[in-house]
C-alpha cells in the first residue's frame, strides 16, 4: 500500500528518516507546507491557493487574503521583508491593530477581521484579479519582486503603501518600539481565495493534529480524520495520509513505517519534510532497500546544502 509521511522538520538526528534519505530519490518541491497539503487534496489555485479562507473557515462565499503583520527594513534604495510578525503578537494586539485597520480602510468592499489564532485577514466582497506571493516564497530581495501580480497590481500596490504610510508613526507601533520590540511597519498580502466547495481525498486513513488540515478536511463530510496518536502499525496496510508539526511522535511513526517497509507492507512511501520554508521530497520503494553501497547522508546535510 501507499503511504504518505507530512512533516515540519527540525534538525535533530533521526536515524530512520536519515535511512530513508540515503537510499530513497530526494528532491526540492516548489511548495509552502499549506499549499503542499491543497495540492494532495486537489486543490487548485486559482490564481492563489486559497490557504487563507481554508484558515479562516467563517463564510463560504466571501473572498479571504492573509494580512501578515511584517516588519521591513531598507537596504539602500528597496525594501527587504526581515520578518514576518503574525507569531510574535498576543490576541489584544492583534485586536488592537485589526480595529485600527478598520477605522481607515474598511468600506463596503473590504474588511480586516482575525480569528482565535491571533491571524489577520483582508475580507473582500469580490475577488481581486491579482496573484500574490506567499511570505514562504520570498527570498532575501527587493520587495518589488514579489508585490501583487495582475490586472489589479497596480492599485494594490498603492494600497500596501498607504497602509505603510499609516504605520510609520502609528502610537500602535511607538508602543512596540518602547517595549524594544520591531514595529510592524507593513502588511503583506497572501494566499487569497474562496472556500473550496469540494475536496480530493485519495486516502483511506488520515491521522493527523493539524490545524490546517484538518479545518481542510472539513469541507467533505465524508473524510475522516484520526488523532496522530492513534496511529499503529496495521494503519499501513491501507493508503495512509500522516501530518504533524513537531519532532514528538516522529521516531516511534517512522519506526513503525521502517518495520512495515521491511516487510514490503509499503509498496510505495513518500516523505515530504517542511523546514524553513523549503520542501524535501523523499520517495522510497523496497527495492531501494538493497542499495547498500550508497554513501550515508542525512537530513541536516542534505538542508544545509541545499
Amino acid at each position: 500500500m501507499n503511504t504518505t509521511l507530512i512533516c515540519k522538520a527540525s534538525l535533530e538526528d533521526h536515524p530512520i528518516l536519515d535511512r530513508f534519505l540515503t537510499i530513497g530519490e530526494a528532491g526540492s518541491l516548489n511548495f509552502s507546507y499549506e499549499e503542499f497539503l491543497c495540492h494532495l487534496l486537489g486543490v487548485k489555485p486559482n490564481p492563489d491557493y486559497p490557504l487563507a479562507s481554508v484558515d479562516y473557515r467563517k463564510n463560504q462565499t466571501l473572498y479571504y487574503l492573509y494580512a501578515d503583520p511584517v516588519y521591513l527594513s531598507l537596504q539602500r534604495d528597496t525594501f527587504f521583508l526581515e520578518k514576518k510578525l503574525t507569531e510574535d503578537f498576543t490576541q489584544k494586539e492583534i485586536k488592537s491593530l485589526c480595529e485600527a485597520l478598520n477605522e481607515t480602510f474598511q468600506d463596503d468592499a473590504r474588511a480586516f477581521v482575525f480569528n482565535d489564532q491571533g491571524q489577520l485577514f483582508l475580507e473582500l466582497k469580490k475577488q481581486p484579479h491579482i496573484k500574490t506571493t506567499s511570505i514562504a516564497h520570498i527570498k532575501r530581495q527587493s520587495i518589488e519582486l514579489f508585490m501583487p501580480q495582475g490586472d489589479e497590481a497596480m492599485a494594490w500596490h498603492a494600497f500596501m503603501n498607504e497602509i505603510q504610510m499609516f504605520l510609520f508613526d502609528h502610537p500602535f507601533n511607538q508602543d512596540r518600539i518602547r517595549r524594544e520590540l520591531l514595529p510592524s511597519n507593513s502588511i503583506w498580502f497572501s494566499g487569497g481565495g474562496v472556500l473550496p466547495q469540494v475536496i480530493q481525498n485519495p486516502y483511506r486513513a488520515i491521522f493527523s493534529n493539524t490545524d490546517f488540515l484538518k479545518k481542510l478536511l472539513s469541507i467533505d463530510t465524508n473524510s475522516s480524520l484520526q488523532s496522530l496518536d492513534k496511529f499503529r502499525q496495521d494503519d499501513s496496510n491501507q493508503d495512509t495520509l500522516i501530518v504533524f508539526e513537531d519532532d514528538d511522535e516522529l521516531d516511534r511513526i517512522l519506526e513503525m513505517i521502517w518495520n512495515n517497509f521491511k516487510k514490503r507492507k509499503i509498496r510505495n512511501l513518500n516523505i515530504y519534510l517542511s523546514y524553513q520554508d523549503q520542501l524535501l521530497h523523499i520517495n522510497n520503494q523496497f527495492i531501494q532497500l538493497f542499495k547498500v553501497w550508497k554513501k550515508t547522508n542525512t537530513v541536516k546535510n542534505y538542508f544545509n546544502v541545499h
